[in-house]
């Protein structure tokens, strides 16, 4: 479960690049609203399950067994082991800090807006309140939605702007952005240690309010486009409260006047901009599956095989440096292919180290594939029957071995 959340993470990292790479070429394209809908691909696939693609795309399920002879002790993956829960608690703990800290800040700004507040009313239904708490419009609450406006709101703004500038919150509110904003905080927070996660969450609030901006301004005429473009002007201000929607980012404002002048509606740009959106996704959501990570040639079909390799080890005389030099023999006892030791990416592995410090014997079991639990016990029970009658193997050699496929087997058989 923890390697495939940490994949996930990775890939949607690439994602993220993916995205903020193709961001503004795509809105000049088909728009701020379709740009704005890419920042889903990253977030979907940070959720996705393992995929599992139909079997002519799959690998071969192929069971591989090798086993490391000795005179030296082997290779010890203790050192990784140990660092590893390090690593673990040390992202657990920067991912609650950096929540606790964002859930602080949220609520010195509930408690300065509950000190200054005063209800204007509604816009569209939704309450309005003004506040000494911030600088400019902004839309707030997941389940108690509001719209805050700045205290000198009525006197800074035009009736028009006002309207404009009320319209763009209430169409936050209507998209569930806020909520948007809080699932982009919680991806930020398992990324708080990435820092193209921040680049992308920068990006992803900026296309955010393009998008806004586009809806808003869609079919106003000249001089609505004016008025809005003076309230944005009057809102600019440093960027607000990640939980809520302001209207005051001020560090994207030349872009956001500028997308308004030529932002062109039409329903082909839409449509075009909704394919192309379902087309990345296609491509992006399938990253990391097992079955496009070792394709197969095209008409080949998938296949069962077992491969049982055996890597000897022999000491050699010691050198200056005090270490025994090995050679290395390579023997496969069955299976077709390169005489090669395999790795098992992918797949499901067992170790089990036996004997003493100066004679050990590493048993490496791993299945990868689309083997199932039934299909893994068959070929570990047709490995354990050739390795009983297998005369090149030692006694010792042949004991211990199939002591460790008992286990396995006996393992399988317990699920």
């Amino acid at each position: 479960m923890t390697g495939w959340f940490f994949q996930n993470l990775a890939w949607a990292t690439l994602l993220m690049l993916v995205v903020l790479a193709v961001r503004r070429p795509f809105a000049a394209a088909f728009g701020a609203g379709p740009a704005y809908a890419l920042w889903l691909l990253p977030a979907l696939r940070l959720v996705m399950p393992p995929l599992q693609l139909p079997a002519f795309a799959s690998t071969p399920q192929t069971l591989l067994l090798w086993v490391e002879e000795t005179a030296a002790p082997l290779p010890s993956d203790a050192a990784t082991a140990q660092w590893l829960p390090v690593l673990l608690a040390l992202w657990a703990v920067g991912t609650g800090a950096f929540l606790i800290w964002q859930w602080l800040a949220y609520r010195r700004f509930l408690t300065a807006l509950t000190l200054s507040s005063r209800s204007l009313g509604a816009h569209h239904g939704i309450p309005l309140i003004e506040s000494a708490a911030v600088q400019g419009p902004l839309a707030l609450g997941l389940l108690d939605r509001r719209i805050v406006v700045p205290a000198d709101f009525t006197q800074r703004y035009s009736d028009a702007e006002q309207s404009l500038a009320l319209d763009h919150e209430c169409i936050h509110h209507r998209r569930g952005d806020i909520w948007w904003n809080h699932a982009g905080l919680l991806i930020l927070a398992l990324n708080w240690f990435n820092p193209i996660a921040w680049a992308a969450f920068r990006a992803f609030r900026t296309d955010q309010e393009l998008a806004c901006d586009a809806a808003v301004t869609a079919a106003a005429s000249p001089e609505a486009r004016h008025d809005y473009a003076r309230a944005l002007i009057k809102s600019a201000s440093a960027h607000g409260l990640i939980a809520a929607c302001p209207l005051n980012h001020a560090n994207q404002l030349k872009r956001r006047l500028k997308m308004m002048k030529g932002h062109k509606n039409s329903r082909l740009r839409m449509l075009g901009g909704a394919a192309a959106v379902a087309l990345l996704a296609g491509a992006g959501l399938t990253l990391g599956a097992p079955s496009l990570a070792h394709p197969h040639p095209e008409g080949e079909k998938a296949q069962k095989s077992e491969r049982i390799i055996i890597r000897t080890h022999k000491s050699g005389a010691e050198g200056a440096g005090g270490h025994g030099d090995h050679a290395t023999h390579i023997r496969r006892i069955h299976g077709d292919g390169e005489h090669v030791i395999p790795d098992c990416e992918g797949g499901q592995r067992t170790n089990v180290d036996e004997g003493s410090d100066g004679e050990r014997t590493r048993i490496v079991l791993c299945s990868r594939g689309d083997a199932t639990p039934a299909q893994r016990l068959e070929h570990l029970q047709r490995a354990r029957e050739r390795l009983a009658n297998d005369s090149d193997l030692s006694a010792e050699q042949r004991t211990r071995v199939s002591a460790a496929l008992d286990r396995e087997i006996a393992r399988l058989r317990s699920q």
